[in-house]
């Protein structure tokens, strides 16, 4: 946990730099889904969300929830992509597979 300067610090960052931008601050998640899982699969497919959206990367700085949701569902999506060509019938006759 941190100690009480380091949350002062953290606090007086958050007033002095958090992004004031309207639109993100208003952003329901559960609204802009459709639009953050775009976001979140062009960063799986390699792009970086700084050259996408510049302001969501900033905004996600300062609100952790919605960046730790959005890192999730980014990573869920580099896993499904790196399974894509996997074949499950050929686990059944793997030797790490028991019944």
């Amino acid at each position: 946990m941190p100690h009480d300067d380091e949350r002062i610090d953290r606090l007086l960052d958050f007033i002095a730099n958090a992004p004031a931008d309207e639109t993100l601050i208003t952003m329901d998640c559960n609204d802009c889904c459709e639009k953050i899982s775009r976001l979140a699969e062009q960063v799986a497919n390699g792009a970086e969300l700084s050259d996408i959206l510049p302001e969501m990367q900033k905004f996600m700085r300062y609100w952790g929830d919605c960046r730790e949701e959005f890192e999730a569902l980014v990573a869920v999506l580099k896993q499904e992509k790196a399974l894509e060509g996997l074949d499950f019938a050929d686990l059944e006759n793997s030797p790490f597979v028991s019944e």
